[in-house]
């Protein structure tokens, strides 16, 4: 097919198709990475940046309209050396385009262009042999051959990658370093896999490219010790990630203290100081969570209040370091800890939830795919622990992590039985807040979990008939506690009646939405514009988790 101009939904498509096929060879980019001056990993840099700049971009039919999103998005999220190139790669399309509804191949020839020049003048001193010489003669090597195309876009990045992989392959005898390692640089590499996406996804109009776009920051981390190394972070170390601050706030009366608090005002104030924040208010005393650069900020306001029971703040470029230490070393020994925490997850961005809360050991599972006893020994095997604390997260595998319990033989084992995962990620949550005390540990991941009512939404799989609420296969329904309590043709209605029967839901000062894989962007507002009518009073966080079986799970 020929595709003689795109307009902002095209290049939406191939963006997601780009950021695809950059996610598939992220591990490949991160291998061969020996720049010079390193910027960490740099296929997970270019990830995220690109990533974040699909985030931020508003759909739009109107080309340049959608490139001002995506040059804010990347711009505000590039990481590392490779990622702020490859800003400045769409800063240039940005800035040619930003007048166009669509684009001809003429009109992206100048484009690319333009995104060349853009980062060779964000560079100081431009280093050949890079993402710059790639992109840079794989537009020039052509200009003397657009004549002859037949005026379409795909032809266009056809010939632009073909001559970037004959540059590619001459960037070792460019960059002394890359010969040496007898490798090709590893950000040329990147940006070519990315144009290869994005011709694709320009190809395949009626291909639904559905990527995970929730924020990870350094890929998967599986049976990863969250014990610090502190010689990971010295002098010269960059600080960039801040700080995992965690405490409980006693509210104290006096005239020293505002007497005004109120959990929801605060936890509003609390988004200007970080992110990751889980803050709840239990009579009088308040357990918060947040990452923040700053952390006297967060102390300073929350002392207009009260006073810290507790009270932890971990440097999390601590972690990070650790974290790539252990991967670029490959070494599996066990280091000791307190209490270690296995979770049985479904969909990539539940288990990047966990995974920002130290999760020791995330196993693959759900309503699906079942967690055999096997796994939960080996599981249990691999740590080294004073104490293990399990969170199922669905009552189809909780008898076989008793199961394994019993063949392992250990006893130091504490089974929460939560039946949804976003049940064990309040309890996860909240078992932050640092206690010498294991039992008291313990009850505030019980408390966590206990906290939350979930409300899960899903398409019936066949006809059934419960407590007098019938349905019939396709239908939406919702479930609670294990009950079916609503259906539903559609979203909206299931979830207004599923409401009403959740005792205690209108004193609820919070939601989290996580949206399954086969959710769309309609159906997330949807279902989030039909609590906040319900709810007026609920703040309301939705996160991508891409689990399998249901839809939605929702916590109040």
């Amino acid at each position: 097919m020929a595709v003689s101009k795109i307009n902002g939904n095209d290049f939406e498509r191939m963006l997601k198709a780009a950021l695809t096929r950059l996610k598939k060879h992220e591990p490949e980019i991160n291998d061969m990475n020996v720049f010079p001056v390193p910027d960490g990993d740099t296929g997970t840099n270019m990830r995220l940046t690109l990533q974040n700049g699909i985030l931020t971009a508003a759909s739009s039919p109107k080309i340049g309209e959608y490139l001002k999103g995506v040059k804010k998005g990347t711009l505000l999220g590039a990481r590392g050396n490779s990622g702020v190139i490859l800003s400045q790669f769409f800063s240039g399309l940005s800035n040619s385009l930003a007048d166009r509804d669509e684009a001809s191949s003429r009109d992206f020839f100048e484009a690319l262009v333009c995104a060349y020049q853009t980062a060779y003048k964000s560079v100081i001193n431009p280093v050949e042999g890079t993402m710059l010489t790639v992109a840079h003669l794989g537009v020039e090597n052509i200009r003397s051959r657009l004549e002859s195309f037949d005026g379409s876009v795909d032809s266009l990045l056809s010939e632009y990658i073909r001559e970037m992989d004959v540059v590619l392959k001459e960037t070792p005898e460019m960059l002394p370093i890359l010969k040496e390692s007898g490798v090709i640089d590893s950000g040329a590499c990147g940006y070519v896999y990315m144009v290869q996406g994005m011709l694709y996804g320009l190809l395949n109009p009626d291909q639904d490219f559905e990527v995970d776009l929730s924020v990870s920051h350094y890929g998967k981390k599986e049976n990863v010790s969250s014990t610090i190394e502190s010689d990971n972070f010295t002098r010269t170390s960059i600080f960039q990630e801040g700080y995992c601050t965690e405490f409980i706030l006693q509210l104290m009366d006096g005239s020293s203290y505002s007497q005004d608090f109120e959990i929801e005002a605060f936890r509003e104030k609390l988004k200007e100081f970080g992110s990751s924040i889980v803050a709840f208010q239990e009579d009088s005393r308040v357990k918060v969570h947040i990452h923040t650069l700053k952390p006297h900020r967060v102390i300073e306001f929350a002392q207009q209040y009260g006073e810290f029971v507790t009270f932890k703040m971990d440097n999390m470029q601590i972690q990070k370091n650790e974290h790539e230490v252990h991967i670029n070393s490959k070494k599996t020994e066990k280091k000791h800890k307190d209490v270690a925490v296995i979770a049985v997850v479904n969909g990539d961005g539940i288990r990047d939830l966990f995974q920002s809360f130290n999760c020791d050991v995330i196993l693959d599972g759900g309503s699906t795919m079942n967690t055999s006893a096997q796994e939960f020994v080996e599981a249990y095997k691999s740590l080294d622990a004073d104490h293990i604390v399990v969170l199922p997260n669905s009552r189809n595998v909780m008898f076989a992590a008793k199961q394994a319990m019993e063949i392992s033989k250990i006893t130091n084992i504490s089974i929460l039985e939560t039946e949804t995962m976003l049940e064990g990620y309040y309890a996860l949550a909240i078992g932050q807040i640092v206690t010498e005390n294991f039992e008291e540990r313990l009850d505030q991941m019980k408390e966590g979990a206990e906290s939350v009512d979930v409300i899960s939404l899903a398409p019936a799989s066949k006809p059934y008939n419960q407590n007098g609420i019938s349905c019939e296969k396709g239908d939406c329904i919702a479930l609670y506690k294990g009950d079916l309590i609503s259906v539903g043709k559609d979203i909206k209605y299931t979830i207004s009646q599923a409401i009403k029967k959740v005792p205690g839901i209108d004193l609820k000062d919070s939601c989290i939405i996580a949206s399954g894989k086969n959710a769309t962007d309609e159906m997330t507002e949807e279902l989030e514009n039909t609590i906040q009518e319900i709810l007026p009073d609920v703040e309301i966080s939705v996160v991508q988790g891409g689990q399998d079986v249901h839809t939605f799970m929702v916590g109040f």
